[in-house]
């Protein structure tokens, strides 16, 4: 399906750049991100499946699923080749459209998130029970904020579910932006799921990956990343970096920084 999108158009470059939010996000989350990459990039931030404006009711929430839909976005809008910036879900789904269709990609850069095993990463099976318990709406932000933070798998996933978050001004009610069992379908989804392959094979065709991580992160573990970034060496258009006093929320946390990283990247491999 074509998903609804926010859209930032320079006028100074043709550089397209897709950013994918994490699970219970929307593309509206990234607007800090795009202040600082507008003047010199056009960007594209969809609501992926089951969020914000693209909740429209599907079957099946696998990685290939949300790799169709982006497949379909781009190819609708003309918007590629294109950089695909993934944080978090967004990694599969990053992963998921260059497998399924390269032309369309530039190159990626897959923010805090392991290449196999459980959604989460290191959170595992906490993260799932977490989102089954989430109540689907709270009677005021301040209660959503001591839901979230009494038994949160990680305080960086509840800040970012509270960032996202909307309080009807009228009712003062706090809800979010997603189908509740959509993120449940998708963590089940990706039960011994592996990205490793396809990234070898980007690695083949030499296609520019950055991959971050935070220093404090519980999701993309130390010891995970320095395997991957060992096994991955051999491959001399694969780069891993870590950004120091960031949690799970990278890009948010330590937005300049990010930023800085994500341009000099590109514009040192943009053709």
């Amino acid at each position: 399906m074509e998903l609804a999108c926010q859209t930032w158009k320079s006028q100074n470059t043709e550089t397209k750049v897709v950013l994918l939010h994490g699970m219970g996000g929307t593309g509206r989350l990234w607007r800090p991100i795009a202040a600082g990459l507008e003047d010199q990039f056009t960007i594209l931030a969809p609501d992926q499946r089951g969020h914000g404006k693209s909740q429209t009711k599907q079957s099946s929430y696998t990685p290939i699923d949300y790799g169709n839909d982006l497949v379909e976005t781009l190819t609708a809008r003309n918007f590629h080749p294109a950089w695909l910036v993934g944080h978090s879900m967004g990694v599969r789904t990053a992963c998921a459209c260059a497998h399924l269709n390269p032309k369309l990609v530039q190159g990626l850069v897959l923010i805090d998130l392991g290449f196999e095993g459980p959604a989460g990463g290191g959170l595992g099976k906490n993260l799932r029970t977490f989102l089954k318990n989430l109540p689907l709406k709270f009677e005021s932000r301040e209660q959503a904020k001591n839901w979230l933070f009494k038994d949160t798998p990680d305080q960086s996933i509840s800040q970012y579910l509270l960032a996202v978050s909307e309080t009807n001004p009228d009712t003062h009610q706090t809800t979010f932006p997603f189908d509740k069992n959509a993120l449940i379908q998708t963590i089940e989804s990706v039960q011994g799921f592996s990205l490793k392959l396809w990234i070898e094979s980007f690695g083949e065709k030499n296609l520019p990956i950055l991959i971050l991580r935070g220093e404090n992160s519980k999701v993309f573990s130390k010891q995970e990343f320095e395997k991957e970034k060992k096994y991955f060496s051999k491959f001399k258009t694969i780069h891993f970096d870590e950004v120091k006093n960031a949690t799970h929320g990278l890009p948010f946390e330590q937005r300049v920084i990010f930023i800085k990283k994500l341009i000099e990247f590109m514009k040192l491999n943009s053709t």
